[in-house]
């Protein structure tokens, strides 16, 4: 009696048109998704290079595409793939809560930038202080960096001076602050300059600096750790900045943020800090 056929390694798979068809993906993202690893053919034809896929892998390109709808980046959906499947609602949890988050921030500088426009008033209410700094030495450290990158530089590069002026045998003089030499978002890097005051021998090392800063005159307010938020901070500097144009005129030194109190456990309403803008009072 005749052996039947054996049945082709392809006979219960199903085509790349048909795939593309079931899961409403193009061909077009299929073999992106294939070149990345995220969804890659269950069986390729070694003489043709024509891509299979078996049903079962139907809810994953499901999902992959509903992740897509979200906004949420190949290299986050890789990580979802490659997680337990327990742990891939936390992860989408988490990346949702972050784009909420940024969403949130959109709004308010949305409302900030058409304020601006119509000629609004803050939506914040600061009481503008000033207050005469003596020359100061500083310990620096200064580099360009994106709005997206300032939380990895700040808070480290702030602890390394503080450290670093005491290892030394200086003492630390004055509240840590961070001077923005030019605009930081998403698209203008800086400069940023972290910097400690002290008194005492150093020797920079490596990318920490040493300089002094002249005496001035400089209007600020204080800041709670909820107007810490951006868009909210920018309110913040045009209202120091604001009461300098009107009370004198803008010294060449640039707009700063002092941080005289403890950030962590801050309530949302705490003092977090101040945003100050050096400036030359008129004369009287």
């Amino acid at each position: 009696m005749t052996q039947p056929t054996p049945p082709s390694p392809t006979a219960a798979l199903m085509g790349i048109g048909a795939f593309a068809q079931a899961t409403r993906l193009s061909l077009k993202a299929l073999r992106l998704y294939d070149d990345l690893g995220l969804l890659p053919p269950a069986h390729v034809d070694a003489q043709t290079g024509y891509r299979h896929y078996h049903p079962d892998q139907l809810g994953t390109a499901r999902v992959i595409g509903l992740l897509r709808q979200l906004d949420m980046p190949l290299s986050t959906i890789r990580s979802v793939l490659d997680a337990p499947a327990g742990a891939r609602p936390t992860l989408i949890r988490g990346y949702w809560e972050g784009a909420e988050r940024q969403h949130g921030q959109h709004r308010a500088l949305a409302q900030y930038v058409l304020n601006t426009l119509e000629g609004a008033t803050m939506q914040e209410t600061f009481t503008v202080h000033t207050r005469d700094l003596p020359t100061r030495q500083l310990a620096t450290i200064q580099r360009r960096v994106f709005q997206p990158e300032l939380d990895g530089f700040l808070p480290p590069s702030i602890g390394r001076l503080i450290g670093f002026i005491p290892a030394q045998g200086a003492v630390v003089a004055g509240a840590p602050f961070v001077i923005y030499h030019g605009a930081v978002t998403a698209d203008s890097d800086g400069p940023v300059e972290v910097c400690v005051p002290y008194t005492g021998a150093l020797t920079p090392t490596g990318d920490i600096t040493l300089r002094e800063e002249a005496a001035h005159h400089e209007a600020y307010v204080t800041v709670t750790r909820r107007q810490f938020e951006f868009p909210t901070i920018l309110e913040a500097f045009d209202a120091t900045g604001a009461y300098a144009d009107a009370h004198g005129g803008r010294s060449p030194l640039t707009c700063r943020e002092v941080y005289p109190y403890a950030w962590d456990g801050a309530g949302p309403d705490d003092p977090a800090g101040e945003v100050a803008w050096p400036y030359t009072p008129s004369a009287t």
